[in-house]
């Protein structure tokens, strides 16, 4: 699907502050979701600490429980919840690219691409010019 800026920018003023609502909210909700499992995480292993001494101190391969837990399984789990929110993250993205869809808009249909598309023309690109002084050399 292909959306032009310009039919972006003819949204009046309400469509664009409610779909910068929308994107927000779903952002926000994913956050809030990994920061709660995060914190829980955090916090629990103190409070079990305090109030469950006996498992904190249970011998676990050589390690007590806490131990264990801070010194080799908190990457980990710190691991996958930073991938779960790069995952939902890039799917909340794609979702949100039709921006027809999000506010109930009729969606566009699917146009192939074309060699004469001039939104994918590079000739005027300064980065596939060979003669360009802009270019970084890497």
């Amino acid at each position: 699907m292909r959306t032009t800026r310009t039919e972006f920018s003819t949204l009046a003023s309400q469509d664009h502050e409610r779909l910068s609502q929308i994107v927000m909210r779903k952002q926000a909700a994913l956050s809030l979701r990994v920061a709660v499992v995060f914190l829980v995480i955090v916090l629990g292993l103190p409070l079990v600490n305090a109030y469950l001494p006996e498992l904190a101190n249970t011998p676990v391969f050589g390690f007590t429980a806490s131990w264990l837990f801070l010194g080799v399984v908190f990457f980990p789990i710190t691991w996958v919840l930073s991938a779960y929110f790069i995952k939902q993250s890039d799917r909340l993205e794609s979702e949100c690219t039709d921006w027809r869809v999000l506010l109930g808009k009729p969606a566009e249909t699917q146009t192939a691409f074309t060699a004469n598309d001039s939104t994918n023309d590079l000739t005027n690109d300064p980065l596939n010019d060979p003669t360009s002084k802009d270019k970084e050399i890497l």
